[in-house]
């Protein structure tokens, strides 16, 4: 083990690393997804004092319909839990409300108010422009290919953790003859 390396020597590691990781798919998306967070985060301070969470609710709302907590989860790609914290915070704000269920008082469904409404068309501009320029680095044939590969990615990702764990059983040994 090495008691000291020079900041030279830590930094050759480092480039070192990167460049391996580079080709590692898991810490590529990792990255990126924390860097659209990141810069999602700061489009939105630029305007408002929303949280990238709020704003996500906003949007979808304002894109897909009054929802249900269930269906506005899913639409985010988010747990149940996280969305019906921020509830009550935007509610609070005005740009949402909770309506219950005529049908099935249990069940409450989240409608994007005029307030809500105008949050997303003020910072429609920017979330699009970032949008465009991301779009406008591939090809559209290129893009179309990009949308696939998540596909495949995304399917992954819904396989249950609990299959990447593989216990050898008698098949695997090969041919013992």
């Amino acid at each position: 083990m090495d008691d000291y390396l020079t900041p030279a020597e830590l930094k050759g590691r480092v480039i070192e690393q990167r460049a391996a990781l580079r080709r590692n798919l898991v810490n590529r998306l990792f990255r990126l997804g924390n860097g659209v967070q990141a810069q999602s985060q700061q489009l939105l301070s630029l305007i408002s004092d929303l949280s990238l969470v709020h704003f996500r609710i906003l949007l979808r709302l304002s894109e897909a319909g009054t929802q249900n907590v269930q269906g506005l989860s899913e639409l985010l790609g988010a747990n149940r839990s996280l969305v019906s914290r921020a509830l009550p915070d935007l509610r609070e704000k005005g740009l949402i409300e909770l309506v219950k269920s005529e049908t099935d008082k249990r069940q409450i469904f989240v409608r994007l108010t005029d307030a809500g409404n105008a949050v997303v068309e003020e910072h429609r501009a920017p979330i699009r422009a970032r949008d465009q320029a991301m779009r406008s680095a591939f090809k559209p044939e290129e893009y179309e290919q990009l949308v696939e590969y998540f596909d495949r990615l995304d399917a992954i990702t819904n396989v249950p953790a609990a299959e990447f764990f593989h216990v050898p059983d008698s098949s695997d040994q090969g041919d013992n003859t």
